[in-house]
């Protein structure tokens, strides 16, 4: 599953609904009102920082914002540790290694290296993962 489609289409609906416009919601969150253009038409993949302000931003969960569920969760806003250190943890609980992980995603090593040092997975990355572990993306990065 690709993840953008849903994620345009549910950003558009909860846009609507509040009658907020790209120029609104663009300042709200910290980016530019092309940058939500862009997301709402496919065209732009969204990182995990953005995806947690939009999340916060209409009180929801991320699986409800990436289309994965039509449970519309009202969310309490609490601060997620690091998304490396959550996967971490996540793969010692399930006992699945970095090799397994690699061998079976489209996901390189090189990204953990660069999510140990910072650096965020985008939506289509954290779909991945959280179906490949059947658990929320809301758990996967630490916010459930």
């Amino acid at each position: 599953m690709n993840g953008n489609g849903s994620f345009s289409e549910r950003l558009t609906d909860l846009m609507t609904e509040k009658n907020l416009n790209t120029v609104t919601l663009g300042k709200e969150i910290g980016v530019s009102d092309e940058t939500v253009r862009r997301w709402k038409k496919g065209q732009r993949s969204i990182l995990l920082p953005q995806f947690l302000k939009i999340a916060d931003y209409f009180n929801c969960s991320l699986d409800y914002l990436a289309g994965r569920t039509d449970v519309y969760l009202d969310y309490t806003v609490k601060n997620p540790p690091l998304f490396y250190d959550n996967l971490r943890k996540i793969m010692q609980e399930t006992g699945v290694s970095r090799y397994a992980l690699v061998k079976s995603l489209p996901i390189y090593d090189s990204y953990f290296t660069n999510w140990k040092q910072g650096k965020f997975p985008n939506l289509v990355t954290l779909v991945t993962l959280a179906d490949f572990f059947n658990i929320s993306i809301d758990y996967l990065v630490g916010r459930d």
